[in-house]
């Protein structure tokens, strides 16, 4: 069996290579089931959040689920990662690895490291893999308008709201999932009903604001506007951003369902408003705007919300 190693916090455009690389390697040794098989090879949880402590990340662990298989990975073995791991050797961590897969051949990208002190790397797993007679290749990082994408990148663009370079790195739109839980119920009495959506723990926050959004709700794709933020018209003290999204066209209650709502572009700052008048206007116009973005991203990328959705439903 091929592998693909690497900590992986979410796929990116660069991952997508590595794992291109696994099904064509697999495709032509596949003599045997074990050599015609490939697997992905990560961590749970990532181990930064181990080593380092308190980091956030791009995808949650149900997230990244989904992703595994909206790029077609045939199986993914996740290795616990604790402080034991994290003193491991590099030789013992191969050993691990040899115990849980009947291990063909490894393919890594070329700034994986793993073992106490990070001492294996690319130049230590070739020659692991000339020893063992295992099929070997290191991918060189994925470089995108002069810059290497990477999860640090991406979470940067994320942060500061602009989700749509986000979404060129990524090769989709950055997302969350989560249940719809009890709001305010003000939207409603405005005329715009907003589903109050629990965003995951430990996962990145994007830059407060209104979003256009895609919202899967089971198969079906939905135009959003996403409001990321306090509410400040209306609440005066909220310790937590709120994730309240308004579906448009929807007539049915998304009370308890868990819903995806996928950002695609950063419309303008959530700001106070001196009336709900004002606030008003300000999403009529902000709807319009939602329902362009909508049309235009699934005419241009028809082909990635058809993946996804049937991916993630």
């Amino acid at each position: 069996m091929i592998v693909v190693l690497g900590a992986f916090d979410g796929f990116h455009r660069g991952h997508a290579l590595l794992l291109d690389r696994a099904r064509a390697l697999s495709g032509r040794h596949s003599s045997s089931a074990a050599n015609g098989e490939w697997a992905v090879v990560t961590f749970s949880p990532h181990p930064d959040s181990v080593v380092r402590g308190g980091m956030f990340s791009l995808f949650s662990e149900e997230e990244r689920d989904l992703l595994v298989r909206f790029f077609n990975v045939p199986h993914i073995e996740k290795i616990p990662f604790d402080e034991t791991l994290s003193r491991t050797s590099a030789e013992g961590f191969i050993a691990l690895l040899e115990s849980l897969l009947p291990v063909t051949g490894v393919i890594v990208g070329e700034d994986f490291r793993f073992g106490r002190d990070r001492e294996g790397d690319a130049a230590y797993l070739r020659e692991v893999a000339r020893r063992k007679g295992w099929l070997f290749d290191k991918l060189d990082s994925f470089v995108l308008e002069g810059a290497k994408v990477g999860s640090s990148s991406i979470k940067k663009h994320v942060i500061s709201g602009d989700v749509d370079r986000a979404r060129n790195l990524l090769g989709y739109p950055f997302f969350f999932r989560g249940r719809v839980v009890s709001g305010d119920g003000r939207g409603r009495t405005l005329g715009f009903p907003t589903a109050n959506i629990e965003y995951p723990e430990k996962k990145i926050l994007p830059q407060g604001g209104v979003y256009a959004a895609s919202v899967l709700i089971g198969n079906e794709w939905w135009p959003g506007a996403l409001n990321i933020g306090f509410n400040p018209t209306f609440l005066s003290s909220v310790e937590n951003p709120r994730f309240e999204t308004y579906v448009l066209d929807l007539n049915e209650s998304l009370y308890g369902r868990t819903i995806t709502v996928f950002l695609e572009s950063l419309l303008r700052p959530e700001i106070k408003f001196e009336s709900s008048d004002a606030l008003l206007h300000q999403m009529q116009l902000d709807v319009l705007r939602v329902r362009d973005c909508f049309r235009e991203m699934h005419a241009r990328h028809g082909d990635v919300y058809c993946h996804l959705s049937k991916a993630f439903s």
